[in-house]
């Protein structure tokens, strides 16, 4: 249950991220850049990693700058992915052990 918790709370942060990043600048300047920093922060480290690895691999493929975009923005939400994911692992490593510790600690005593 809180697997599903956690992959529908990512799927829907990343979905705000980019719809921010695909429509900041589709929108009135006062608007926009709160969007701009919402798809900044929200997609953070993933939109950083995603675009730097598309851009240094397939910049001298001639791809379209539509296309390094599409990718970017798929690279980061596959980086976040992971990064949320071995995050919750590791939350769930040292927290779970240690109420596993307090409980049968208390049965013993």
């Amino acid at each position: 249950m809180k697997k599903h918790i956690v992959l529908s709370v990512f799927l829907v942060v990343q979905f705000v991220g980019l719809a921010c990043m695909g429509s900041w600048q589709h929108v009135p300047s006062s608007l926009g850049i709160v969007m701009w920093g919402t798809a900044l922060i929200v997609m953070f480290p993933g939109n950083f990693l995603g675009g730097w690895l598309i851009e240094t691999l397939f910049w001298q493929g001639h791809l379209s700058l539509v296309s390094i975009g599409l990718l970017s923005a798929v690279a980061a939400v596959v980086i976040n992915g992971i990064i949320w994911f071995a995050v919750v692992k590791v939350f769930r490593l040292i927290f779970g052990r240690r109420s596993v510790g307090r409980t049968s600690g208390t049965t013993a005593a």
